[in-house]
C-alpha cells in the first residue's frame, strides 16, 4: 500500500522518500518546494472503518506513536488507510485527537 500511497503523492508534485522494511511510525516523508513535510503512516484495512472514533480505536496505538514522533514546526502527520469498500481515507493526526482530512487534494 505503501508504493500506491507514494504513487499518489508523485502526482501531485511531491518529492517522497519511503523507509524501507519500516518498523517506525512513519512511512513515507513527502514534500513540495515551498511547503512543509508531510508524514505519512500507511495502513489497509478489510474491515468497513465506519466513522473517525472507530478509526482511531483500531489504530490506537499508532495514532500514539505518531503523536510521539519529533518533527519540525509547521510539518503534518497523517495516518492513511485504505480498505476495499471505501478506497482511500485520510486522518491528520493532532495533540489531542485525529480529524477526518476531507479534501486534501489527492
Amino acid at each position: 500500500m505503501e508504493y500506491l500511497a507514494r504513487d499518489l503523492l508523485v502526482a501531485k508534485g511531491y518529492q517522497v522518500l519511503r523507509s524501507a522494511g519500516s518498523h517506525s511510525p512513519i512511512d513515507l516523508v513527502a514534500w513540495q518546494d515551498a511547503g512543509h513535510p508531510l508524514f505519512v503512516q500507511v495502513k489497509r484495512s478489510n474491515t468497513l472503518l465506519d466513522g473517525t472514533a472507530r478509526v482511531a480505536q483500531t489504530y490506537r496505538h499508532d495514532i500514539e506513536a505518531l503523536r510521539a514522533v519529533a518533527r519540525p514546526t509547521g510539518s503534518t502527520v497523517e495516518l492513511w488507510v485504505w480498505t476495499p469498500h471505501e478506497g482511500w481515507r485520510f486522518y491528520s493526526i493532532l495533540t489531542g485527537g485525529i480529524c477526518e482530512v476531507i479534501d486534501n487534494g489527492l
